[in-house]
């Protein structure tokens, strides 16, 4: 993600990240014991899938598809396909993060509270609270 992305893009990568989590998930659901937790993510990722494509329709864009398969590989235990979605949520915290800063505020807006809610979902698969996309590499500096 780069300050170069206008908009368009922006809401491109956050759809192409959403189709890919929404895949991923349903090998995390697979593998749970209770697939309610993964449901419930998949529920909100459908949601914001369906957010993206309907601006990038509204921007002049063609939504991007999904990919027909995705390079992951199913969870074998409960602990695997936890740690699966927290590495979903990550990966979709990128593009929240780029949302984020673009032009339009409602963007801006959505992109923040998305970030946030990935964040709460982090936590809640891994136990553990993420940082923020950009922080790492900005105190290495």
């Amino acid at each position: 993600m780069t300050g170069d992305l206008d908009d368009l893009a922006r809401w491109q990568q956050t759809l192409a990240a959403e189709h890919a989590t929404i895949w991923g998930l349903g090998l995390v659901g697979a593998a749970l014991p209770a697939a309610l937790p993964a449901e419930a993510a998949l529920d909100a990722h459908r949601r914001r899938r369906t957010r993206c494509a309907d601006e990038v329709v509204r921007l002049g864009g063609d939504p991007v598809a999904s990919a027909p398969a995705y390079d992951v590989t199913a969870p074998p235990n409960a602990p695997a396909a936890r740690r699966l979605a927290a590495e979903l949520e990550d990966a979709c915290s990128v593009t929240y993060a780029a949302l984020a800063g673009a032009d339009e505020r409602s963007a801006r807006l959505q992109g923040a509270q998305w970030l946030r809610e990935s964040a709460v979902a982090t936590w809640a698969w891994s136990g553990t609270v993420p940082e923020l996309p950009g922080i790492s590499e900005r105190t290495q500096q």
